[in-house]
């Protein structure tokens, strides 16, 4: 009885210690296979996350890389374009330049004769940028026929119309007062009316010419718009070469003669191509 009083403790704690040791055994069994697992788990998650990072970034880069190839490229066809672009509107400032040059030689041609005189073409080649004593350079002189007092006319939309005069005569060129000039005069006549007058620039292009000597009884039949022609009474331009047309006109209560402003039938501004006549050895 007493051996087994006294084995009774041993055994009980021999149970305690085996029951430790199985669970130590199991503690270690299983923290052998969690640590073996371990580079498993980084590789899978940590490693993986940090591959799938790189291959983001290279993948965002390569995108970016091949935006800006295509953005470059797009913007060589975009230049290309341009130039083209630039090209064709050349092109076509071109062909409308030609389109006005022809019409303008063609109502040239079609420009009509005076009876017993012919006409010298010539081309302003200089203005003077003086407004008071203006004058214009054009390409033909002494050598062509031309002479000093030649009427000049110029043919416009249309239209034959009074330029000026020429004053002054080198081999191949000639100066030509306009009409705008103040000291230009130019015997003149209200076509609808016949009444006769005196017509003088201002000396500047932008202003009116003036009608002098039109008796106020004319005021009547005076309208805006009437045609002013040449009444060749000076003997220095032809009759019936269109001067203008009657812009405005006011009674002067101090003269006997109306105040007329006529305005130019060929706009001087663009002139190009201009006729001397030559009205023949008796000029």
């Amino acid at each position: 009885m007493k051996n087994s009083g006294v084995h009774g403790p041993t055994r009980a704690v021999h149970r305690k210690a085996a029951i430790c040791l199985i669970f130590s055994l199991a503690m270690l069994f299983v923290s052998t296979k969690t640590m073996a697992r371990i580079p498993d788990i980084f590789k899978g998650y940590v490693i993986g996350g940090i591959q799938r990072g790189f291959a983001a970034v290279s993948s965002f880069f390569s995108r970016s890389i091949g935006a800006v190839s295509q953005l470059r490229s797009l913007q060589q066809d975009y230049e290309a374009l341009l130039d083209k672009m630039r090209d064709y509107e050349l092109r076509e400032r071109d062909f409308a330049v030609l389109k006005e040059e022809n019409q303008r030689l063609k109502e040239l041609l079609d420009l009509r004769s005076l009876p017993d005189t012919k006409k010298i073409a010539a081309h302003v080649i200089a203005k003077d940028p003086s407004n008071i004593y203006s004058s214009l350079v054009i390409d033909k002189g002494y050598l062509e026929g031309i002479k000093k007092y030649m009427p000049v006319v110029a043919y416009q939309d249309g239209v034959e119309g009074l330029v000026g005069k020429i004053i002054e005569v080198k081999a191949s060129t000639s100066v030509l007062q306009p009409i705008y000039d103040q000291r230009f005069f130019a015997a003149a006549r209200l076509a609808k009316t016949r009444a006769e007058g005196m017509i003088k620039g201002q000396g500047f292009r932008d202003s009116p010419l003036n009608l002098l000597y039109i008796p106020k009884g004319e005021v009547d039949q005076l309208k805006q718009g009437d045609i002013v022609v040449t009444s060749g009474l000076d003997q220095v331009f032809p009759p019936e070469i269109m001067i203008g047309r009657v812009e405005r006109f006011r009674l002067n209560e101090f003269s006997s003669s109306l105040v007329i402003d006529v305005w130019p039938s060929i706009d001087l501004s663009r002139i190009e191509y201009v006729f001397a006549i030559d009205k023949g050895p008796n000029e």
